[in-house]
């Protein structure tokens, strides 16, 4: 004889949650209501605040009299004299195989002819292509300040600083960059040394140094970011960790992470103890067969006992579904209310209309979107770019993907247009045709007043002859001054839950009407899936591809219990289109089932 017997199993995974349970009793056609905006990740207090980006020297930014100045053009920066902000050296940004050395003390620069800041070096040789640098723009604070070399502050190759929170604490970890002309002065002074800090127990002072001895020119001067021990930690080279030139950093934000933006500053003597010089310019570099970012000593074997200061990246990342309400609607605009969104102009996210998320019936946005930052109500919001009014109850796929190497935002200007294309040049896309990154446009990025309309349904495609890829108007529209948000795929460990990036192509098999079938585990018979999706002309570079000029979507279809893209206008869905596709899950409900047992 026989007994039924009810099982629960609960299974809990770090990413996503599967719930696996045995009842007597039949499961709902679909288990899951619609998920609310998911917890952020990573502890609060992981990384500093402030804007981070990596900055890429490039034909179109090299300059100065003897091309050793790269410019930036950031919107924080652009037309702010007295911005401070903090540079590194990052040899292969996302972990490429390759990269760029540029064995050269660096420093930044106002020039007041552009209006921009740049990074120079300080021995005017050549800024070579492709030299990257991390830069991280923290906001103002009483942690954020720039220090001058004065007679009254200097003694030798030392420059001593007296701020309250350094004094007296051997234990502070902040990091400098030196700044030629701060409030872009007219002239500048040039120190041409490597760096570090360290601190005085004499004088129970930090001090600025060079680490050849060399003297400590007058009015020399360089940006504080001042963290603390949850932000930053101390990196100390052993014999544990180094090999050559580098020393390998352990750290559970940095591990696995190359698109990781951090900054990094020479420390003497963490702690106030003896010390170790490094006279040596560095910069930090990603090992992907050790998955660990690692300090790169230019001037040969990195000395035991170095240690350096390191600011933490930021993590902070989350997906959800928004919905348009009578609420959050104004005319063609849905507002967005998302801590890590609102009154952060310079934030950098992916959105993906949504027909029919979980708990909704389908609703049609047969529109070209965009985002938009509103400094009035300090929130972003997507809107249709035709201005048509936004139907309510319109749903929208969000990502806010973590700062890193593979987040930015491309803007469409006469060097890079050719056409109705305009071309990206970046080093996890360059030469690379098998690349998967996903695309959505930004009316203003960094919250300015003005913006540009791009009112076309938009693709991605690789021009083999340029080795790079291009975002187009499918269409053949004008492009000009169109800025869009970028991710690159390269790596998918920084995102929330469990996801998959991959190229979805439109056949035959998997075609109706206007809509095409994708088949992945991580969308097969999940409906609570986040789906995200750009239009890809011609994946693998290929000298041929599929145009679909039409707005774009997804959702779930319960006949199937697959996920799928969809034209939005009806039209059918042409025969070999094809989709970068990014998938991120983070909840999965499986079926329930009655077992019995003897």
């Amino acid at each position: 004889m026989s007994k039924s017997k009810l099982f629960q199993a609960i299974v809990l995974f770090t990413a996503a949650t599967v719930f696996v349970a045995v009842t007597g009793r039949p499961a709902p056609s679909h288990a899951a209501a619609l998920p609310s905006a998911g917890k952020t990740i990573g502890p609060a207090a992981s990384s500093l605040p402030g804007v981070r980006f990596v900055h890429i020297a490039t034909s179109g930014n090299i300059g100065c009299g003897s091309s050793q100045c790269t410019y930036i053009d950031h919107p924080l920066l652009n037309g702010n004299p007295n911005a401070i902000f903090v540079v590194t050296q990052n040899f292969n940004p996302g972990g490429g195989s390759s990269g760029v050395y540029n064995n050269h003390a660096i420093g930044v620069w106002y020039d007041t002819g552009q209006n921009k800041w740049a990074i120079f070096n300080q021995d005017l040789v050549s800024m070579p292509v492709g030299a990257a640098f991390n830069v991280l723009i923290p906001p103002a604070g009483t942690n954020v300040f720039v220090h001058q070399a004065t007679s009254g502050n200097t003694s030798g190759h030392i420059t001593y600083i007296n701020h309250s929170l350094l004094n007296g604490n051997p234990n502070a970890i902040f990091v400098v960059t030196p700044n030629w002309n701060p409030g872009g002065g007219s002239s500048g002074v040039y120190n041409n040394h490597a760096i570090g800090v360290w601190y005085d127990t004499g004088q129970n002072k930090w001090a600025i140094f060079n680490q050849d001895l060399a003297s400590m020119p007058t009015n020399a001067a360089f940006n504080v970011v001042v963290a603390d021990s949850t932000t930053a930690f101390v990196h100390k080279a052993t014999s544990g960790n180094i090999v050559g030139s580098s020393t390998f950093i352990d750290h559970p934000l940095l591990n696995g992470n190359p698109n990781a933006i951090f900054v990094v500053t020479a420390n003497f003597n963490p702690g106030g103890g003896s010390g170790t010089y490094n006279n040596s310019h560095f910069n930090v570099y990603y090992s992907s067969s050790r998955n660990k970012w690692a300090i790169y000593d230019y001037a040969g074997a990195m000395p035991t006992n170095a240690a350096f200061n390191v600011l933490l990246p930021d993590t902070r990342t989350d997906v959800f579904t928004h919905q348009a309400t009578s609420g959050n609607t104004s005319g063609h605009i849905t507002y967005i209310n998302h801590s890590l969104l609102n009154n952060n102009p310079n934030a950098i996210f992916m959105v993906t209309p949504n027909w029919n998320p979980p708990g909704s019936s389908g609703v049609y946005n047969n529109h070209a979107i965009g985002v938009w930052y509103d400094t009035g109500q300090n929130k972003w919001a997507i809107f249709n770019q035709d201005t048509a009014a936004m139907p309510t109850n319109a749903a929208f796929n969000v990502l806010i993907p973590p700062p890193g190497a593979n987040v930015f935002v491309h803007k469409a200007t006469s060097g890079n247009i050719v056409g109705s294309s305009t071309f990206i040049d970046h080093p996890l896309l360059n030469g690379n045709p098998n690349a998967i990154f996903v695309v959505t446009p930004n009316w203003n990025p960094g919250g300015g007043g003005s913006g540009v309309y791009n009112n076309h349904a938009i693709g991605v495609w690789y021009d083999s002859g340029r080795s790079q890829w291009a975002i187009f108007n499918e269409d053949s529209g004008s492009i000009l001054n169109a800025a869009f948000n970028v991710l690159v795929l390269n790596d998918l460990t920084a995102l929330p839950g469990s996801k998959s990036a991959f190229v979805h192509t439109a056949t035959s098999g998997n075609i109706s009407s206007n809509w095409t079938t994708l088949n992945h585990p991580l969308t097969n018979g999940i409906r609570p899936a986040f789906v995200f999706a750009t239009h890809n002309f011609n994946p693998g570079g290929g000298g041929s591809g599929v145009y679909n000029n039409h707005a774009i979507g997804v959702w779930y279809d319960t006949g199937q219990n697959k996920w799928a893209i969809f034209n939005q206008d009806f039209v059918n869905m042409p025969t070999n289109a094809a989709f970068n596709v990014l998938v991120i899950v983070r909840r999965v409900y499986l079926p329930l089932v009655m077992r019995n047992y003897p």
